[in-house]
């Protein structure tokens, strides 16, 4: 038996078909974000290992489809997904192999809907997002996209998901992953028409649009991006406290993900105004230091909270 078969059985996962779809999952999360899966599939306990697969698969999947193509294609390709998501939380069937595996994990760790749910509705709204006009704006993005985003992942620590102090950690990492998106996802978002930072940001420094397309070094850019990268900063910070109510079983990916967040943010800082003119990454001999490190110390952390 291989290790991923192996895996499946711990995780419950007894059916032959439902065991080709976590199957699907997993190539649809390597593909999509190789370096993530890595890291899951290093770090994660065999019984969680395919529920977190099979979440950030259908992640992928969903946000492939909300992202890809002109949005007049996109429009009816989402509400055709939201609603098959929809039905299938009620009914706990699908036709997408990814959607099906991923109604497992929801049922057999009786992740809340609300998650789900909200998310869509966030989703939905994304697809003819203009910018936020304010720090309000992107607190309210945060609540509505970001955090259930990261809590379909979180939340599958604890059957019935983790308690409030739990989930108000999550929210600080949430804020601090989403600003950090925004920061190394710049040029890109640009590219594509969309700017994710708040205009009062921009008009507070005397930033305009056009300097972070055409990539200006200006004094007015440089205290934009310090003052996100010290929000972010912040907020990673804050998130840091979330280890310490984590489950044994994903408390090493936590705290990878953690210092690779950090990691890139200090890339970013080093970068200064060159984030508007070329995306940040995290490198590689860093990234694999943390996922070493991690698996060395596998079994040895202390009881959440």
């Amino acid at each position: 038996m291989s290790s991923w078969d192996r895996r499946l059985t711990v995780a419950g996962v007894q059916d032959r078909g439902l065991r080709a779809d976590y199957t699907t999952a997993a190539r649809v999360f390597a593909r999509r974000i190789l370096a993530h899966y890595a890291a899951v599939r290093l770090l994660v306990a065999p019984e969680l290992h395919p529920h977190v697969v099979a979440a950030y698969a259908f992640l992928a999947r969903t946000d492939d489809l909300a992202d890809q193509g002109p949005l007049h294609e996109r429009l009816p390709r989402w509400a055709a997904w939201a609603e098959q998501v929809g039905a299938g939380l009620e009914s706990g069937r699908a036709a997408d192999p990814v959607l099906r595996a991923f109604l497992h994990t929801v049922a057999a760790r009786r992740l809340p809907h609300h998650w789900v749910h909200t998310y869509l509705k966030a989703t939905t709204e994304e697809l003819h997002f203009t910018g936020h006009a304010t720090e309000a704006d992107f607190q309210h993005y945060v609540d509505g996209l970001a955090l259930p985003a990261l809590m379909l992942i979180e939340d599958l620590q604890y059957e019935g998901g983790g308690d409030a102090v739990f989930r108000s950690r999550c929210r600080s990492f949430a804020e601090g992953l989403q600003r950090l998106d925004f920061l190394t996802d710049l040029t890109d978002d640009l590219a594509e028409g969309r700017l994710y930072l708040p205009q009062e940001d921009l008009d507070r420094f005397g930033v305009s649009r056009a300097d972070l397309e055409q990539g200006q070094d200006t004094a007015g850019v440089a205290e934009l991006v310090a003052l996100t990268c010290r929000r972010t900063r912040k907020s990673l910070t804050d998130s840091r406290a979330l280890v310490n109510c984590t489950a044994p079983g994903f408390r090493p990916l936590q705290r990878a993900l953690l210092d690779l967040a950090e990691h890139q943010l200090s890339r970013v800082e080093r970068s200064g105004t060159s984030v508007t003119r070329r995306a940040v990454g995290y490198g590689v001999r860093v990234p694999l230091a943390v996922l070493l490190r991690e698996r060395r110390r596998l079994g040895g952390a202390p009881s959440p909270c």
